[in-house]
């Protein structure tokens, strides 16, 4: 008889299948202490939401729907409460780090600090002095295109810009390259509101009107004096950007002389024009000065509009 080679399979235990401990069934004090045992584990009296979901046993959602909120989690835990209003200068430096150390960066800007940050733009400059002190003290380069302080000058001379080639008053959408130099934050920022920001504006062009107004027309070349060449100005030609927009705003952002306007055709050009040309004894006063599409400007040239 032939023998047969037997061979014992191993034996299959059957599927055990087993639920994990179901977190609503978890006590409070259960999840209180594991939020203490990650601080005390990484020696911070505040864990942020991203170091509690790395080394803790739950995850930061289910605490913070259990308790109301993160801050209140911290606070019946016995750790430290970072709310808005008290944080330190410190606690905007570590979390400028935490969003650096997160996206793999050495430098920051605030557009990418803002979606994974805890504190506004405001409140790190309140506590540091500015957002590029703030990354400063991070040990973290400012952007390459970190924008240095803009003056009010340069806020209104773009502000300028774009309602002149806008031919109306620029909106928020407005403020995108290369239409706009800058973008819409720096005015709300600076004034307090955009609305603040245009008013300011406004304001500015008034007070220089009322001193060209006060100064009266700068006289022109018809008197005998002024005749003789070199011929002499009381006024320089370069128009200024504040004046530029005084008579363009006189003029209803318009073409003196074909009606059109950035408004009807986006993309016209408007310059301002000498009336009585420079050449001819013209001076840069209101009075002479007129809003022209570039087409009719190089049409015009320095003739005058009535043939003498």
């Amino acid at each position: 008889m032939r023998g047969r080679l037997i061979i014992d399979s191993p034996q299959v235990l059957p599927m055990k299948f087993e639920l994990t401990p179901y977190n609503r069934d978890l006590s409070d004090e259960v999840l209180l202490d594991d939020l203490r045992a990650v601080a005390q584990k990484i020696g911070k009296a505040y864990v942020t939401k991203d170091e509690y979901n790395k080394l803790g046993r739950l995850c930061a959602s289910t605490l913070q729907k259990r308790f109301g909120s993160w801050g209140k989690v911290h606070e019946l835990a016995g750790l430290r409460i970072i709310r808005h209003y008290d944080a330190t200068a410190e606690d905007c430096v570590n979390d400028l780090r935490l969003v650096a150390a997160k996206l793999g960066k050495t430098t920051l800007a605030f557009k990418d600090y803002e979606p994974h940050g805890r504190f506004n733009r405001h409140l790190i400059a309140k506590r540091c002095g500015s957002f590029k002190a703030a990354l400063e003290r991070a040990g973290l380069a400012p952007s390459p295109m970190f924008p240095e302080k803009l003056t009010d000058e340069q806020l209104f001379e773009n502000l300028e810009h774009l309602w002149e080639s806008l031919g109306r008053q620029p909106t928020r959408n407005d403020f995108f390259k290369p239409l706009s130099r800058y973008s819409y934050s720096p005015y709300p920022r600076r004034f307090g509101s955009y609305r603040k920001a245009l008013e300011a504006f406004v304001a500015s062009f008034e007070h220089e009107s009322t001193i060209e107004a006060d100064a009266g027309p700068a006289a022109t070349a018809t008197d005998s004096s002024c005749v003789s060449p070199p011929m002499r100005h009381k006024t320089s030609r370069n128009i200024s950007w504040r004046m530029r927009f005084l008579v363009m705003r006189r003029d209803n952002f318009k073409c003196n002389i074909c009606g059109i306007s950035p408004a009807l055709k986006p993309g016209t050009v408007l310059v301002v024009d000498h009336i009585t040309p420079w050449e001819s004894g013209g001076e840069t006063v209101i009075e002479n000065l007129q809003t022209l599409c570039e087409p009719c400007n190089g049409g015009k040239s320095n003739l005058p509009l009535v043939e003498g």
